[in-house]
C-alpha cells in the first residue's frame, strides 16, 4: 500500500493496476454520479449531437471500499459507462500513476472511435486553459463537469472559465466537514475557492453559535450558490448530503445548471438514496 492523493490510500486492484481505499460513504457519492451521466446522456442525446464529461480530479477510476474489499468504479469509468455515452471526455488528475491506470482501464471499455478521450496531468488550477482549447464548440454542445478533490482544490475562477459561455452542467464535491475542521488554517486558498472573503464572518458566527439557527453548513452552501448565481447558474440544488458512519457530515454533493431541465434531472436522480431510501430534502 502507497499513499495516494491527500488523506486517500493507493492499493493494486483485482486488474493490476492501482485504486484508491475509500470508505463506505463513497458509494452514494459514485450512485448518483452514475445516474446523473445516464439521465443526462439519454435525456439529451437527441437535441444534442455532442455531449462531453469533464472531471478535474479524475483518480485511477477505480475504487476499494476498505470495509470489504468491493471495487467500485470511480467517476470517470462510470460517465464512459453510461447509457448511450458521451461524445468526448476531458480527465484530469495531478497523479501521473492516477492517470495511467485511469487511461488502462478505460481504453478496455472497447468506447466507440468517435468517443474523443482526452487526459491531462497537472493541478486543476493550472490546466485549465489546456482543457478550454480541446472542448467542442460551445454553441453546439453541452456538457457535464464534475469538480471532486479531497479538500478545496481548485479555485472558484477556475469553474467559472470552464462554463464561460457554455451550457455546462457542475456536480460539486463540496468538503462541509473539511472546511469546518481547517477552515482557518489556510484562509487564502479557501477564499479562492469560496470566490472571496465574505462567507468568513458569518461561517465564524455560526461556528461560535453566535447566531441561533444558522449552521455552519449553511452559511457555507449559502455563499457559494450567490457566487454561483452571478455567473448564470441559477438552479442550484445541495440535498445530497453525505455522513459517515458516526453521522458525522462529511461533504454535500452540489449540482448547478444554468437551466431548469438540469434540476428536474437532478431532482430525479436524488430521489432515493444508494439504500433505496426517498431522500431527505432540507
Amino acid at each position: 500500500m502507497v499513499s495516494g492523493t491527500r488523506g486517500q490510500e493507493l492499493i493494486t486492484a483485482s486488474d493490476g493496476l492501482p485504486a484508491l481505499e475509500v470508505a463506505a460513504h463513497t458509494k452514494e457519492k459514485e450512485f448518483v454520479i452514475e445516474r446523473i451521466t445516464d439521465i443526462f446522456n439519454v435525456g439529451m442525446q437527441h437535441k444534442w449531437s455532442q455531449r462531453y464529461y469533464i472531471d478535474l480530479f479524475s483518480g485511477p477510476g477505480l475504487c476499494c471500499l476498505k470495509e470489504d474489499n468491493v471495487e467500485i468504479d470511480g467517476s470517470p469509468m462510470l460517465a464512459a459507462k453510461s447509457k448511450t455515452g458521451f461524445t468526448h471526455y476531458f480527465l484530469a488528475d495531478k497523479s501521473a500513476k492516477h492517470l495511467d491506470a485511469l487511461e488502462k482501464r478505460i481504453s478496455h471499455l472497447g468506447l466507440p472511435a468517435s468517443s474523443n478521450v482526452h487526459y491531462y496531468q497537472g493541478e486543476a488550477d493550472t490546466l485549465v486553459n489546456g482543457v478550454l482549447e480541446d472542448l467542442p464548440p460551445a454553441r453546439r454542445s453541452l456538457g457535464l463537469a464534475v469538480f471532486d478533490p479531497w479538500g478545496w482544490d481548485f479555485a472558484f475562477s477556475t469553474l467559472a472559465t470552464i462554463a464561460q459561455g457554455r451550457r455546462l452542467d457542475l456536480v460539486v464535491n463540496f468538503p462541509i466537514g473539511y472546511i469546518k475542521r481547517n477552515w482557518d488554517r489556510d484562509l487564502p486558498r479557501l477564499d479562492a475557492f469560496m470566490n472571496g472573503d465574505t462567507y468568513r464572518a458569518p461561517l465564524q458566527a455560526a461556528m461560535n453559535r453566535e447566531t441561533p439557527g444558522e449552521r455552519p453548513a449553511r452559511v457555507l452552501l449559502n455563499a457559494y450558490t450567490k457566487e454561483l448565481g452571478k455567473i448564470g447558474y441559477n438552479f442550484v440544488k445541495d440535498n445530497v448530503v453525505v455522513d459517515n458512519r458516526r453521522h458525522v457530515t462529511l461533504y454535500c454533493l452540489l449540482f448547478a445548471s444554468k437551466h431548469e431541465r438540469g434540476a428536474d434531472f437532478w431532482d430525479k436522480v436524488t430521489k432515493r438514496t444508494e439504500s433505496g431510501q426517498l431522500r431527505m430534502f432540507s
